[in-house]
């Protein structure tokens, strides 16, 4: 039995039934790699590994690196590496993995915004996976949700106990399924108005944009997007944040060159 660090986050799966449940969604097609993030015990390993694609586990504890290495051997290539910043594959891949509750976010991001990601079927805790399948107007909706919904469509396929995992974490679990549907108008500047527009979430959106607009620009834009004025971000869906962003960009180069 491994010795969790907490620096980590490491919280071990050791549900059995889960582990079949998540190694069946990835359903890779033959040409793609499977990326395995945080494998930890190798728990998950095991399963995947059993698949015809080559296998790719990214593990940062170097401890645990060294014994899945004993373990796998040439079955399996292994990075240790922070999965953060460690180099994803430049062909089609899915990944897979209980992402580790002080990283989960910033992986979830960088991997559903890559091209080659294909699908990603990722552990998370319950709060971070209600807020990728969050609806506008709950109280979950927020930044990650709309960020995520930029580049793939979010579907919960399982939740679990916190005794299925070893040490069992404060929180529940959940599996998310993630599927690439990267928008058409997906853009940096788009990010930083839904980034700004939730920076003070209980504000009216119009005080929230204040440091990007003037609020004669942004009250324009509102108004030819069809939004209220007094609306808060969290009432807004994607589509009309693209449509408010294409707005405020015309307000803005109208208003700057006369």
């Amino acid at each position: 039995m491994s010795h969790p660090k907490k620096k980590w986050g490491q919280h071990f799966l050791r549900n059995r039934g889960a582990v079949m449940r998540i190694v069946e969604a990835v359903e890779p097609e033959a040409d793609d790699i499977v990326v395995e993030i945080g494998p930890g015990e190798g728990v998950l390993t095991e399963k995947l590994a059993e698949l015809p694609n080559a296998l790719v586990a990214v593990e940062i504890d170097p401890e645990l690196s060294e014994r899945l290495r004993v373990q796998f051997g040439d079955r399996i290539t292994l990075v240790n590496e922070d999965a953060i910043d460690a180099p994803l594959p430049a062909q089609p891949y899915r990944a897979v993995g209980n992402l580790p509750y002080n990283a989960g976010t910033p992986i979830l991001r960088r991997v559903v915004a890559d091209l080659n990601c294909r699908r990603a079927v990722f552990m998370l805790q319950k709060e971070v996976a209600d807020r990728l399948v969050a609806k506008p107007g709950d109280e979950a909706y927020g930044y990650l949700t709309l960020f995520v919904r930029l580049y793939a469509s979010a579907r919960i396929v399982m939740t679990l106990e916190p005794k299925s995992f070893y040490p069992p974490p404060k929180v529940r679990s959940a599996v998310v399924v993630l599927d690439p549907d990267r928008k058409p108008f997906v853009s940096e500047d788009l990010i930083a108005l839904i980034s700004a527009s939730f920076r003070m979430r209980r504000k009216k959106l119009v005080n929230n944009l204040l440091d990007l607009w003037t609020r004669e620009e942004i009250v324009a834009a509102m108004a030819s997007s069809g939004i209220d004025e007094g609306i808060r971000a969290e009432r807004l869906s994607l589509e009309d944040f693209a449509s408010l962003g294409s707005a405020l960009s015309k307000e803005h180069s109208v208003r700057s060159h006369p």
